[in-house]
C-alpha cells in the first residue's frame, strides 16, 4: 500500500502534463529581400558568388491550454507566448550548379526587420543555360522557404526578376466571441518589378471566424515598394472556443511573362471570452431571520459571459455582526457559486445593503455592484407578556385566598 501512493501520484503528475495542448500557432516565416550573382554572367566551369539577404518578416505566438482536475471537474488555464522565428538551415541546392562553400553558415533566431546577407560560392557547370538553383530555408515549427535565384551560364537571356509580396496584418491582440473584429491587410511588393492581377482570398470554412462582407479583394497591380490597405471585418461565433484561430490567407498574381505566382499567408485570431457575472438567487438560512438570531445569507452569483471569471470575491454592507465576506474562486461560463456569509441579526426592519464582487478575466479586473434589500422580523413579546398576566394572577388569587382565612381566624 505504501509504494501504491506515490504510483499512484506520479501517475496523475504524467496525466495532468500529457493533458497540455497547443492550441495552434503562427509563427511567421522569413522573406528574400535581394539576391545577387558576380559575376552577373558566368562562363562553363567559372567560380562565382550568389548572395542572398534575408530579412525576419516578424514574429508570431502560440497559445496552450492545460488541463488539471479541481474540486471534482476538470479546469485549464490558456497561456500565450511571443514566437520568434528560428532559422535551423539556410541552404543553396541544385544538381547542375555546385555550391563549394557557404552552405549551412547561419543558423538561429532572426528577429522581425532584422536583415542577414548571406555569400555563397559556386561553379559553373559545362554547359551554357540558365538555372535556378534553390535557396532553402528551414524555419523550427514553422513554414519553410523556397526561393530560386536565377544563374546564367554564357547566354544573352536577360533575366527576369520577380515582385515580392509581404502581407502586413493589422487586427486586434484579443478578440470576443460573439463580435465583430475590425482589421486591415497591407500588400506591400517589395521586389523590384510590377506585380499584376492580385488576387487575395479568405477561406473560412470550418472556422468560428467568418467574414463580415467580401471573402475576395482585388488589386490591379503593384509597382515595386507600392503598398495597398485592404480594409475587413470578421464576424466571431459566439460559441467560439478561446485560444488562437488562423484563417487561411491566399494571394495570387500574375509576374512579368503573365505566369501566375501563389503563395499562403494566415490571419491570426485570438479569441478570448469575457466573464460577466449577476446574481441569479437570495436566499436565507433560516428563511425567517428574527432578531437577535444567527443566520447565513446566501447569495449565488453566475458567469452568463463566454469566458471563466477568476478570483472572484463579495462582500456586503449589511450592519450587522458576522462575516460580510466571501471568496468564491473560479465560475465557469454557464456556471454559479454561492456567497454565503454568517451573520446575527442585530436590528429588526427593512435594510438595504449594497453587494460588490469582483474578478478578473483575460482582459482584466471587473467589479459587479448591486442593491439589494433585507427584512429582519422583530422579536413577538406577546407570549411574555401572556405568562406575565397568569402568574399576576395566580399571586393575586393566592394573596386573596390567604388574606381569607386570617380573616375567619
Amino acid at each position: 500500500m505504501k509504494g501504491f501512493i506515490p504510483i499512484l501520484v506520479i501517475c496523475s503528475v504524467f496525466l495532468i502534463i500529457c493533458s497540455a495542448a497547443p492550441a495552434s500557432a503562427q509563427v511567421y516565416s522569413v522573406v528574400v529581400d535581394s539576391y545577387s550573382v558576380n559575376p552577373p554572367v558566368l562562363m562553363p566551369e567559372e567560380l562565382g558568388t550568389v548572395t542572398v539577404t534575408i530579412r525576419g518578416a516578424g514574429s508570431g505566438s502560440e497559445t496552450s491550454t492545460v488541463s488539471y482536475p479541481e474540486s471534482g471537474y476538470t479546469a485549464s488555464s490558456a497561456t500565450t507566448r511571443v514566437i520568434i522565428p528560428y532559422v535551423e538551415s539556410v541552404v543553396l541546392a541544385d544538381r547542375d550548379i555546385r555550391v563549394k562553400g557557404g552552405n549551412g553558415q547561419f543558423e538561429g533566431y532572426i528577429g522581425p526587420e532584422q536583415v542577414i546577407p548571406l555569400t555563397f560560392l559556386i561553379e559553373a557547370p559545362a554547359k551554357s543555360g540558365l538555372y535556378f538553383p534553390q535557396l532553402l530555408i528551414r524555419i523550427r515549427g514553422g513554414q519553410s522557404v523556397k526561393y530560386p535565384v536565377p544563374v546564367n551560364v554564357n547566354t544573352q537571356l536577360a533575366v527576369m526578376r520577380s515582385p515580392s509580396i509581404e502581407l502586413g496584418k493589422h487586427f486586434p491582440m484579443m478578440v470576443k466571441p460573439g463580435t465583430t473584429v475590425d482589421g486591415s491587410i497591407e500588400v506591400y511588393n517589395g521586389g523590384q518589378v510590377r506585380a499584376d492581377n492580385l488576387h487575395i482570398s479568405l477561406v473560412t470554412a470550418g472556422l468560428p471566424a467568418t467574414p463580415a462582407g467580401s471573402s475576395t479583394f482585388l488589386v490591379d497591380y503593384l509597382e515595386p515598394g507600392e503598398s495597398r490597405t485592404i480594409n475587413l471585418s470578421f464576424h466571431i461565433d459566439k460559441n467560439a472556443a478561446g485560444g488562437l484561430t488562423e484563417v487561411p490567407l491566399i494571394v495570387s498574381y500574375s509576374l512579368l511573362d503573365g505566369s501566375p505566382a501563389v503563395h499562403d499567408e494566415s490571419v491570426a485570431l485570438d479569441i478570448r471570452g469575457e466573464a460577466e457575472l449577476g446574481i441569479t438567487a437570495i436566499e436565507s438560512s433560516p428563511v425567517r431571520v428574527m432578531e437577535g438570531d444567527p443566520f447565513d445569507l446566501i447569495i449565488r452569483i453566475e458567469n452568463t459571459g463566454t469566458g471563466e471569471a477568476k478570483s472572484v470575491s463579495a462582500d456586503i454592507d449589511l450592519p450587522f455582526t458576522g462575516t460580510g465576506e466571501a471568496f468564491i474562486g473560479k465560475i465557469r461560463a454557464g456556471n454559479d457559486a454561492p456567497a454565503v456569509f454568517s451573520l446575527t441579526a442585530t436590528d429588526p426592519g427593512e435594510h438595504t445593503y449594497t453587494l460588490t464582487a469582483r474578478y478578473t478575466d483575460d482582459y482584466g479586473e471587473h467589479t459587479l455592484t448591486r442593491t439589494l434589500n433585507l427584512y429582519i422580523e422583530p422579536r413577538d413579546n406577546s407570549a411574555a407578556m401572556l405568562t406575565g398576566f397568569v402568574l399576576l394572577l395566580v399571586a393575586c388569587g393566592a394573596g386573596y385566598y390567604w388574606y381569607s382565612r386570617r380573616k375567619k381566624e
